[in-house]
């Protein structure tokens, strides 16, 4: 997918050169003439990068970095900072207020497309590591639900077997005990069904030598179990 670039700046001309320079990169390009709306797309469209001056009238780029850090589904969107302003303590401000990078104008295209071409890398960094983050949570969670799971299950269909078996041949007290076990281990798979439900803050022990579990056991009266 393309990356998708919003440049924000009150400047109609400064708007069409930046877009004339990052088109070269083949994104997708949006524009804002002003914080407040920059702030608006943003949450609509959810750039990779934004180009944010610092005066603009409404919401200045001070103040849009801001919200776009608070902001859960935006607070990793790369922002550089595009301000005259270029003493040591405004760029310290700048950074201070959330943006990622700081361009002085005016400065050469080469360089803002250099700095806009980091922007992008560093968000498909970013995705990368939250993709295999979710591949490992998955796999994690898989784990868990089979280490917690096929024990009760299999003592189940052995159950239900043994009471299946024991009616045949006509002895209930079997039939009982298997029907008893059955309904036992019903009660601790409900009670690991409550647990992951419960569960607020995931701990993990070893499973296998590269692949951890959920240990949904943390916490209890019991002793922890571990994996095998």
């Amino acid at each position: 997918m393309k990356a998708k670039i919003l440049i924000a700046d009150d400047d109609r001309g400064a708007r069409m050169i930046l877009r004339r320079v990052v088109s070269k990169l083949g994104c997708e390009l949006h524009e804002a003439s002003d914080g407040s709306e920059a702030l608006e797309m943003a949450r609509k469209i959810q750039p990779d990068v934004m180009i944010v001056d610092w005066t603009m009238p409404v919401m200045d780029g001070e103040e849009l970095s801001k919200r776009i850090r608070n902001d859960p589904n935006l607070k990793y969107t790369y922002i550089i900072m595009l301000t005259a302003r270029g003493e040591i303590n405004d760029e310290i401000r700048g950074l201070k207020a959330g943006a990622d990078d700081y361009i002085t104008k005016p400065a050469p295209h080469p360089e803002i497309l250099a700095r806009v071409e980091s922007g992008i890398r560093v968000r498909a960094l970013q995705n990368e590591v939250r993709d295999l983050t979710r591949r490992v949570a998955l796999l994690e969670l898989a784990a868990t639900v089979g280490h917690e799971i096929n024990n009760p299950l299999n003592v189940i269909f052995l159950s239900l077997d043994m009471a299946q078996k024991a009616l045949k041949d006509g002895n209930y007290e079997r039939v009982e005990k298997g029907l008893a076990m059955i309904a036992e281990t019903s009660q601790r798979l409900r009670e690991i069904a409550r647990k992951f439900v419960e569960l607020k803050e995931p701990q993990r022990t070893n499973y296998l030598e590269s692949l951890n579990m959920i240990d949904i056991h943390r916490g209890d009266s019991t002793e922890t179990k571990k994996a095998p």
